[in-house]
């Protein structure tokens, strides 16, 4: 498969960058910084991680799950029919090599023989994109998705809840007792290119709107990912910000 990548982030009003991007082989946590990549392979991994502000050592959870992930992929060891065992394993790892009251949100993406499996825990947020819209992929685990599932608020009040960046799972020593509570979402599908996908913190989920990101993306999602990025400055950085726009083509 041939792989086209516009990958972004930013610390926004934050004092340090918590959110942490595994694009391949390369991670990436920094202030600030774009960069457009492009390879072919035959299989690849990807994930957006958010740890939590306001908590301990957010940006050494989010980048322990991204080194996590990364090692299982290069090591051939990333299984793609036992996803949730593996971060099972991740979760297991954390509370013996993280301080532990710290956690993140994780947005994951795996393609590997002709499969496609999309994975999250928390908020972070995969969105599929085609020529008419943009929509979900993922499923958040917070407490305003609950509501939404269980129809007792409308969509269009979930953006304005006052509860919105309450999350009730992830990864980390903090969600110990979650684990018993939660499942991994995962979801597969048959890998089918030409194919576009949008991993997210809600740095970017919580500023633009589903219809707005695919606005500001079509007609070609990696070639305007800087659009998309100078959309969020514009309105303004409220968070810790960090996207990977992912195209995949036929070789």
């Amino acid at each position: 498969m041939n792989v086209r990548i516009f990958s972004a982030m930013h610390k926004g009003p934050r004092d340090k960058q918590e959110d942490c991007l595994l694009v391949g082989a390369d991670i990436f946590q920094a202030d600030a910084f774009e960069k457009k990549s492009s390879f072919e392979a035959e299989s690849a991994i990807f994930a957006a991680c958010d740890g939590l502000g306001g908590h301990e050592a957010g940006d050494c959870a989010s980048r322990f799950v991204c080194q996590q992930l990364k090692a299982l992929h290069q090591a051939n060891r990333f299984q793609a029919q036992t996803i949730p065992l593996m971060l099972k394993n991740i979760q297991d790892a954390s509370r013996q090599q993280l301080p532990p009251n710290c956690g993140t949100t994780l947005a994951g993406l795996f393609v590997s023989r002709q499969r496609l499996y999309v994975f999250n825990a928390g908020d972070s947020r995969i969105y599929k994109i085609d020529e008419n819209q943009a929509h979900y992929a993922s499923h958040d685990h917070s407490v305003v998705q609950g509501l939404l599932d269980k129809y007792l608020i409308l969509q269009e009040t979930a953006r304005r809840h006052p509860y919105k960046n309450l999350i009730e799972f992830g990864i980390g020593p903090l969600f110990v007792d979650a684990w018993e509570h939660h499942n991994v979402f995962v979801h597969t599908e048959n890998f089918n290119p030409p194919l576009t996908f949008l991993l997210c913190s809600d740095g970017l989920s919580d500023q633009l709107t589903t219809e707005e990101i695919h606005r500001y993306l079509m007609p070609d999602p990696v070639k305007n990912g800087k659009a998309l990025l100078s959309a969020v400055s514009e309105k303004g950085f409220i968070d810790n910000t960090s996207f990977i726009i992912i195209r995949f083509d036929q070789t």
